[in-house]
């Protein structure tokens, strides 16, 4: 019996569309991890964002808390920006032990580090302008107003994810 010549196309053919399906395979796999790893990003971001936010809260309440002007001697997180220069709040030494405040309300839950602050004394200015007393939670009419910067800094779940922020508050003391 005769058989027909065979050439092996379809094996061929086979190979180059299991090839195919193993880079669409890769790819898909590769571009999963991707969006996996920017989203934990992302998360972590958020959490170093909200820990920070915490942290200016906790000082808003600190500095409401305060007595006077004199508790800003350049220790213990609270700096005199009219006799020294402001600490650099891009160094590591600034956010450890004494030079900065850790926050002091509950453990924020998730952050590898709990979120810290200082606060900068940069004036005492006398009656305010009213648009802005709202803002500082001052009543209208006389006296001085303590003007301050609060700095935050909270990391997420890694200290990599870092976030610093800034205000400036008002109180009368």
């Amino acid at each position: 019996m005769n058989t027909p010549f065979q050439r092996g196309s379809v094996l061929i053919v086979s190979l180059l569309m299991l090839l195919v399906l193993t880079i669409i395979g890769i790819t898909a796999m590769s571009t999963s991890t991707l969006e996996e790893k920017m989203a934990g990003n992302s998360r972590d971001q958020n959490l170093a964002f909200q820990a920070t936010e915490a942290a200016l809260r906790d000082a808003e309440a600190y500095v409401e808390g305060m007595a006077s002007v004199a508790a800003f001697n350049g220790t213990g997180g609270l700096y005199n920006l009219t006799t020294a220069p402001a600490p650099d709040i891009y160094s590591n030494a600034t956010w450890t032990g004494s030079a900065s405040i850790v926050y002091r309300g509950s453990a924020v839950p998730g952050v590898k580090t709990q979120p810290r602050y200082i606060v900068e004394f940069i004036s005492t200015t006398g009656k305010t302008n009213p648009e802005l007393e709202s803002c500082y939670g001052c009543s209208t009419g006389e006296g001085t107003v303590t003007n301050v910067r609060i700095t935050a800094r909270g990391t997420g779940g890694s200290d990599s994810a870092t976030v610093i922020l800034q205000e400036y508050y008002g109180t009368r003391f």
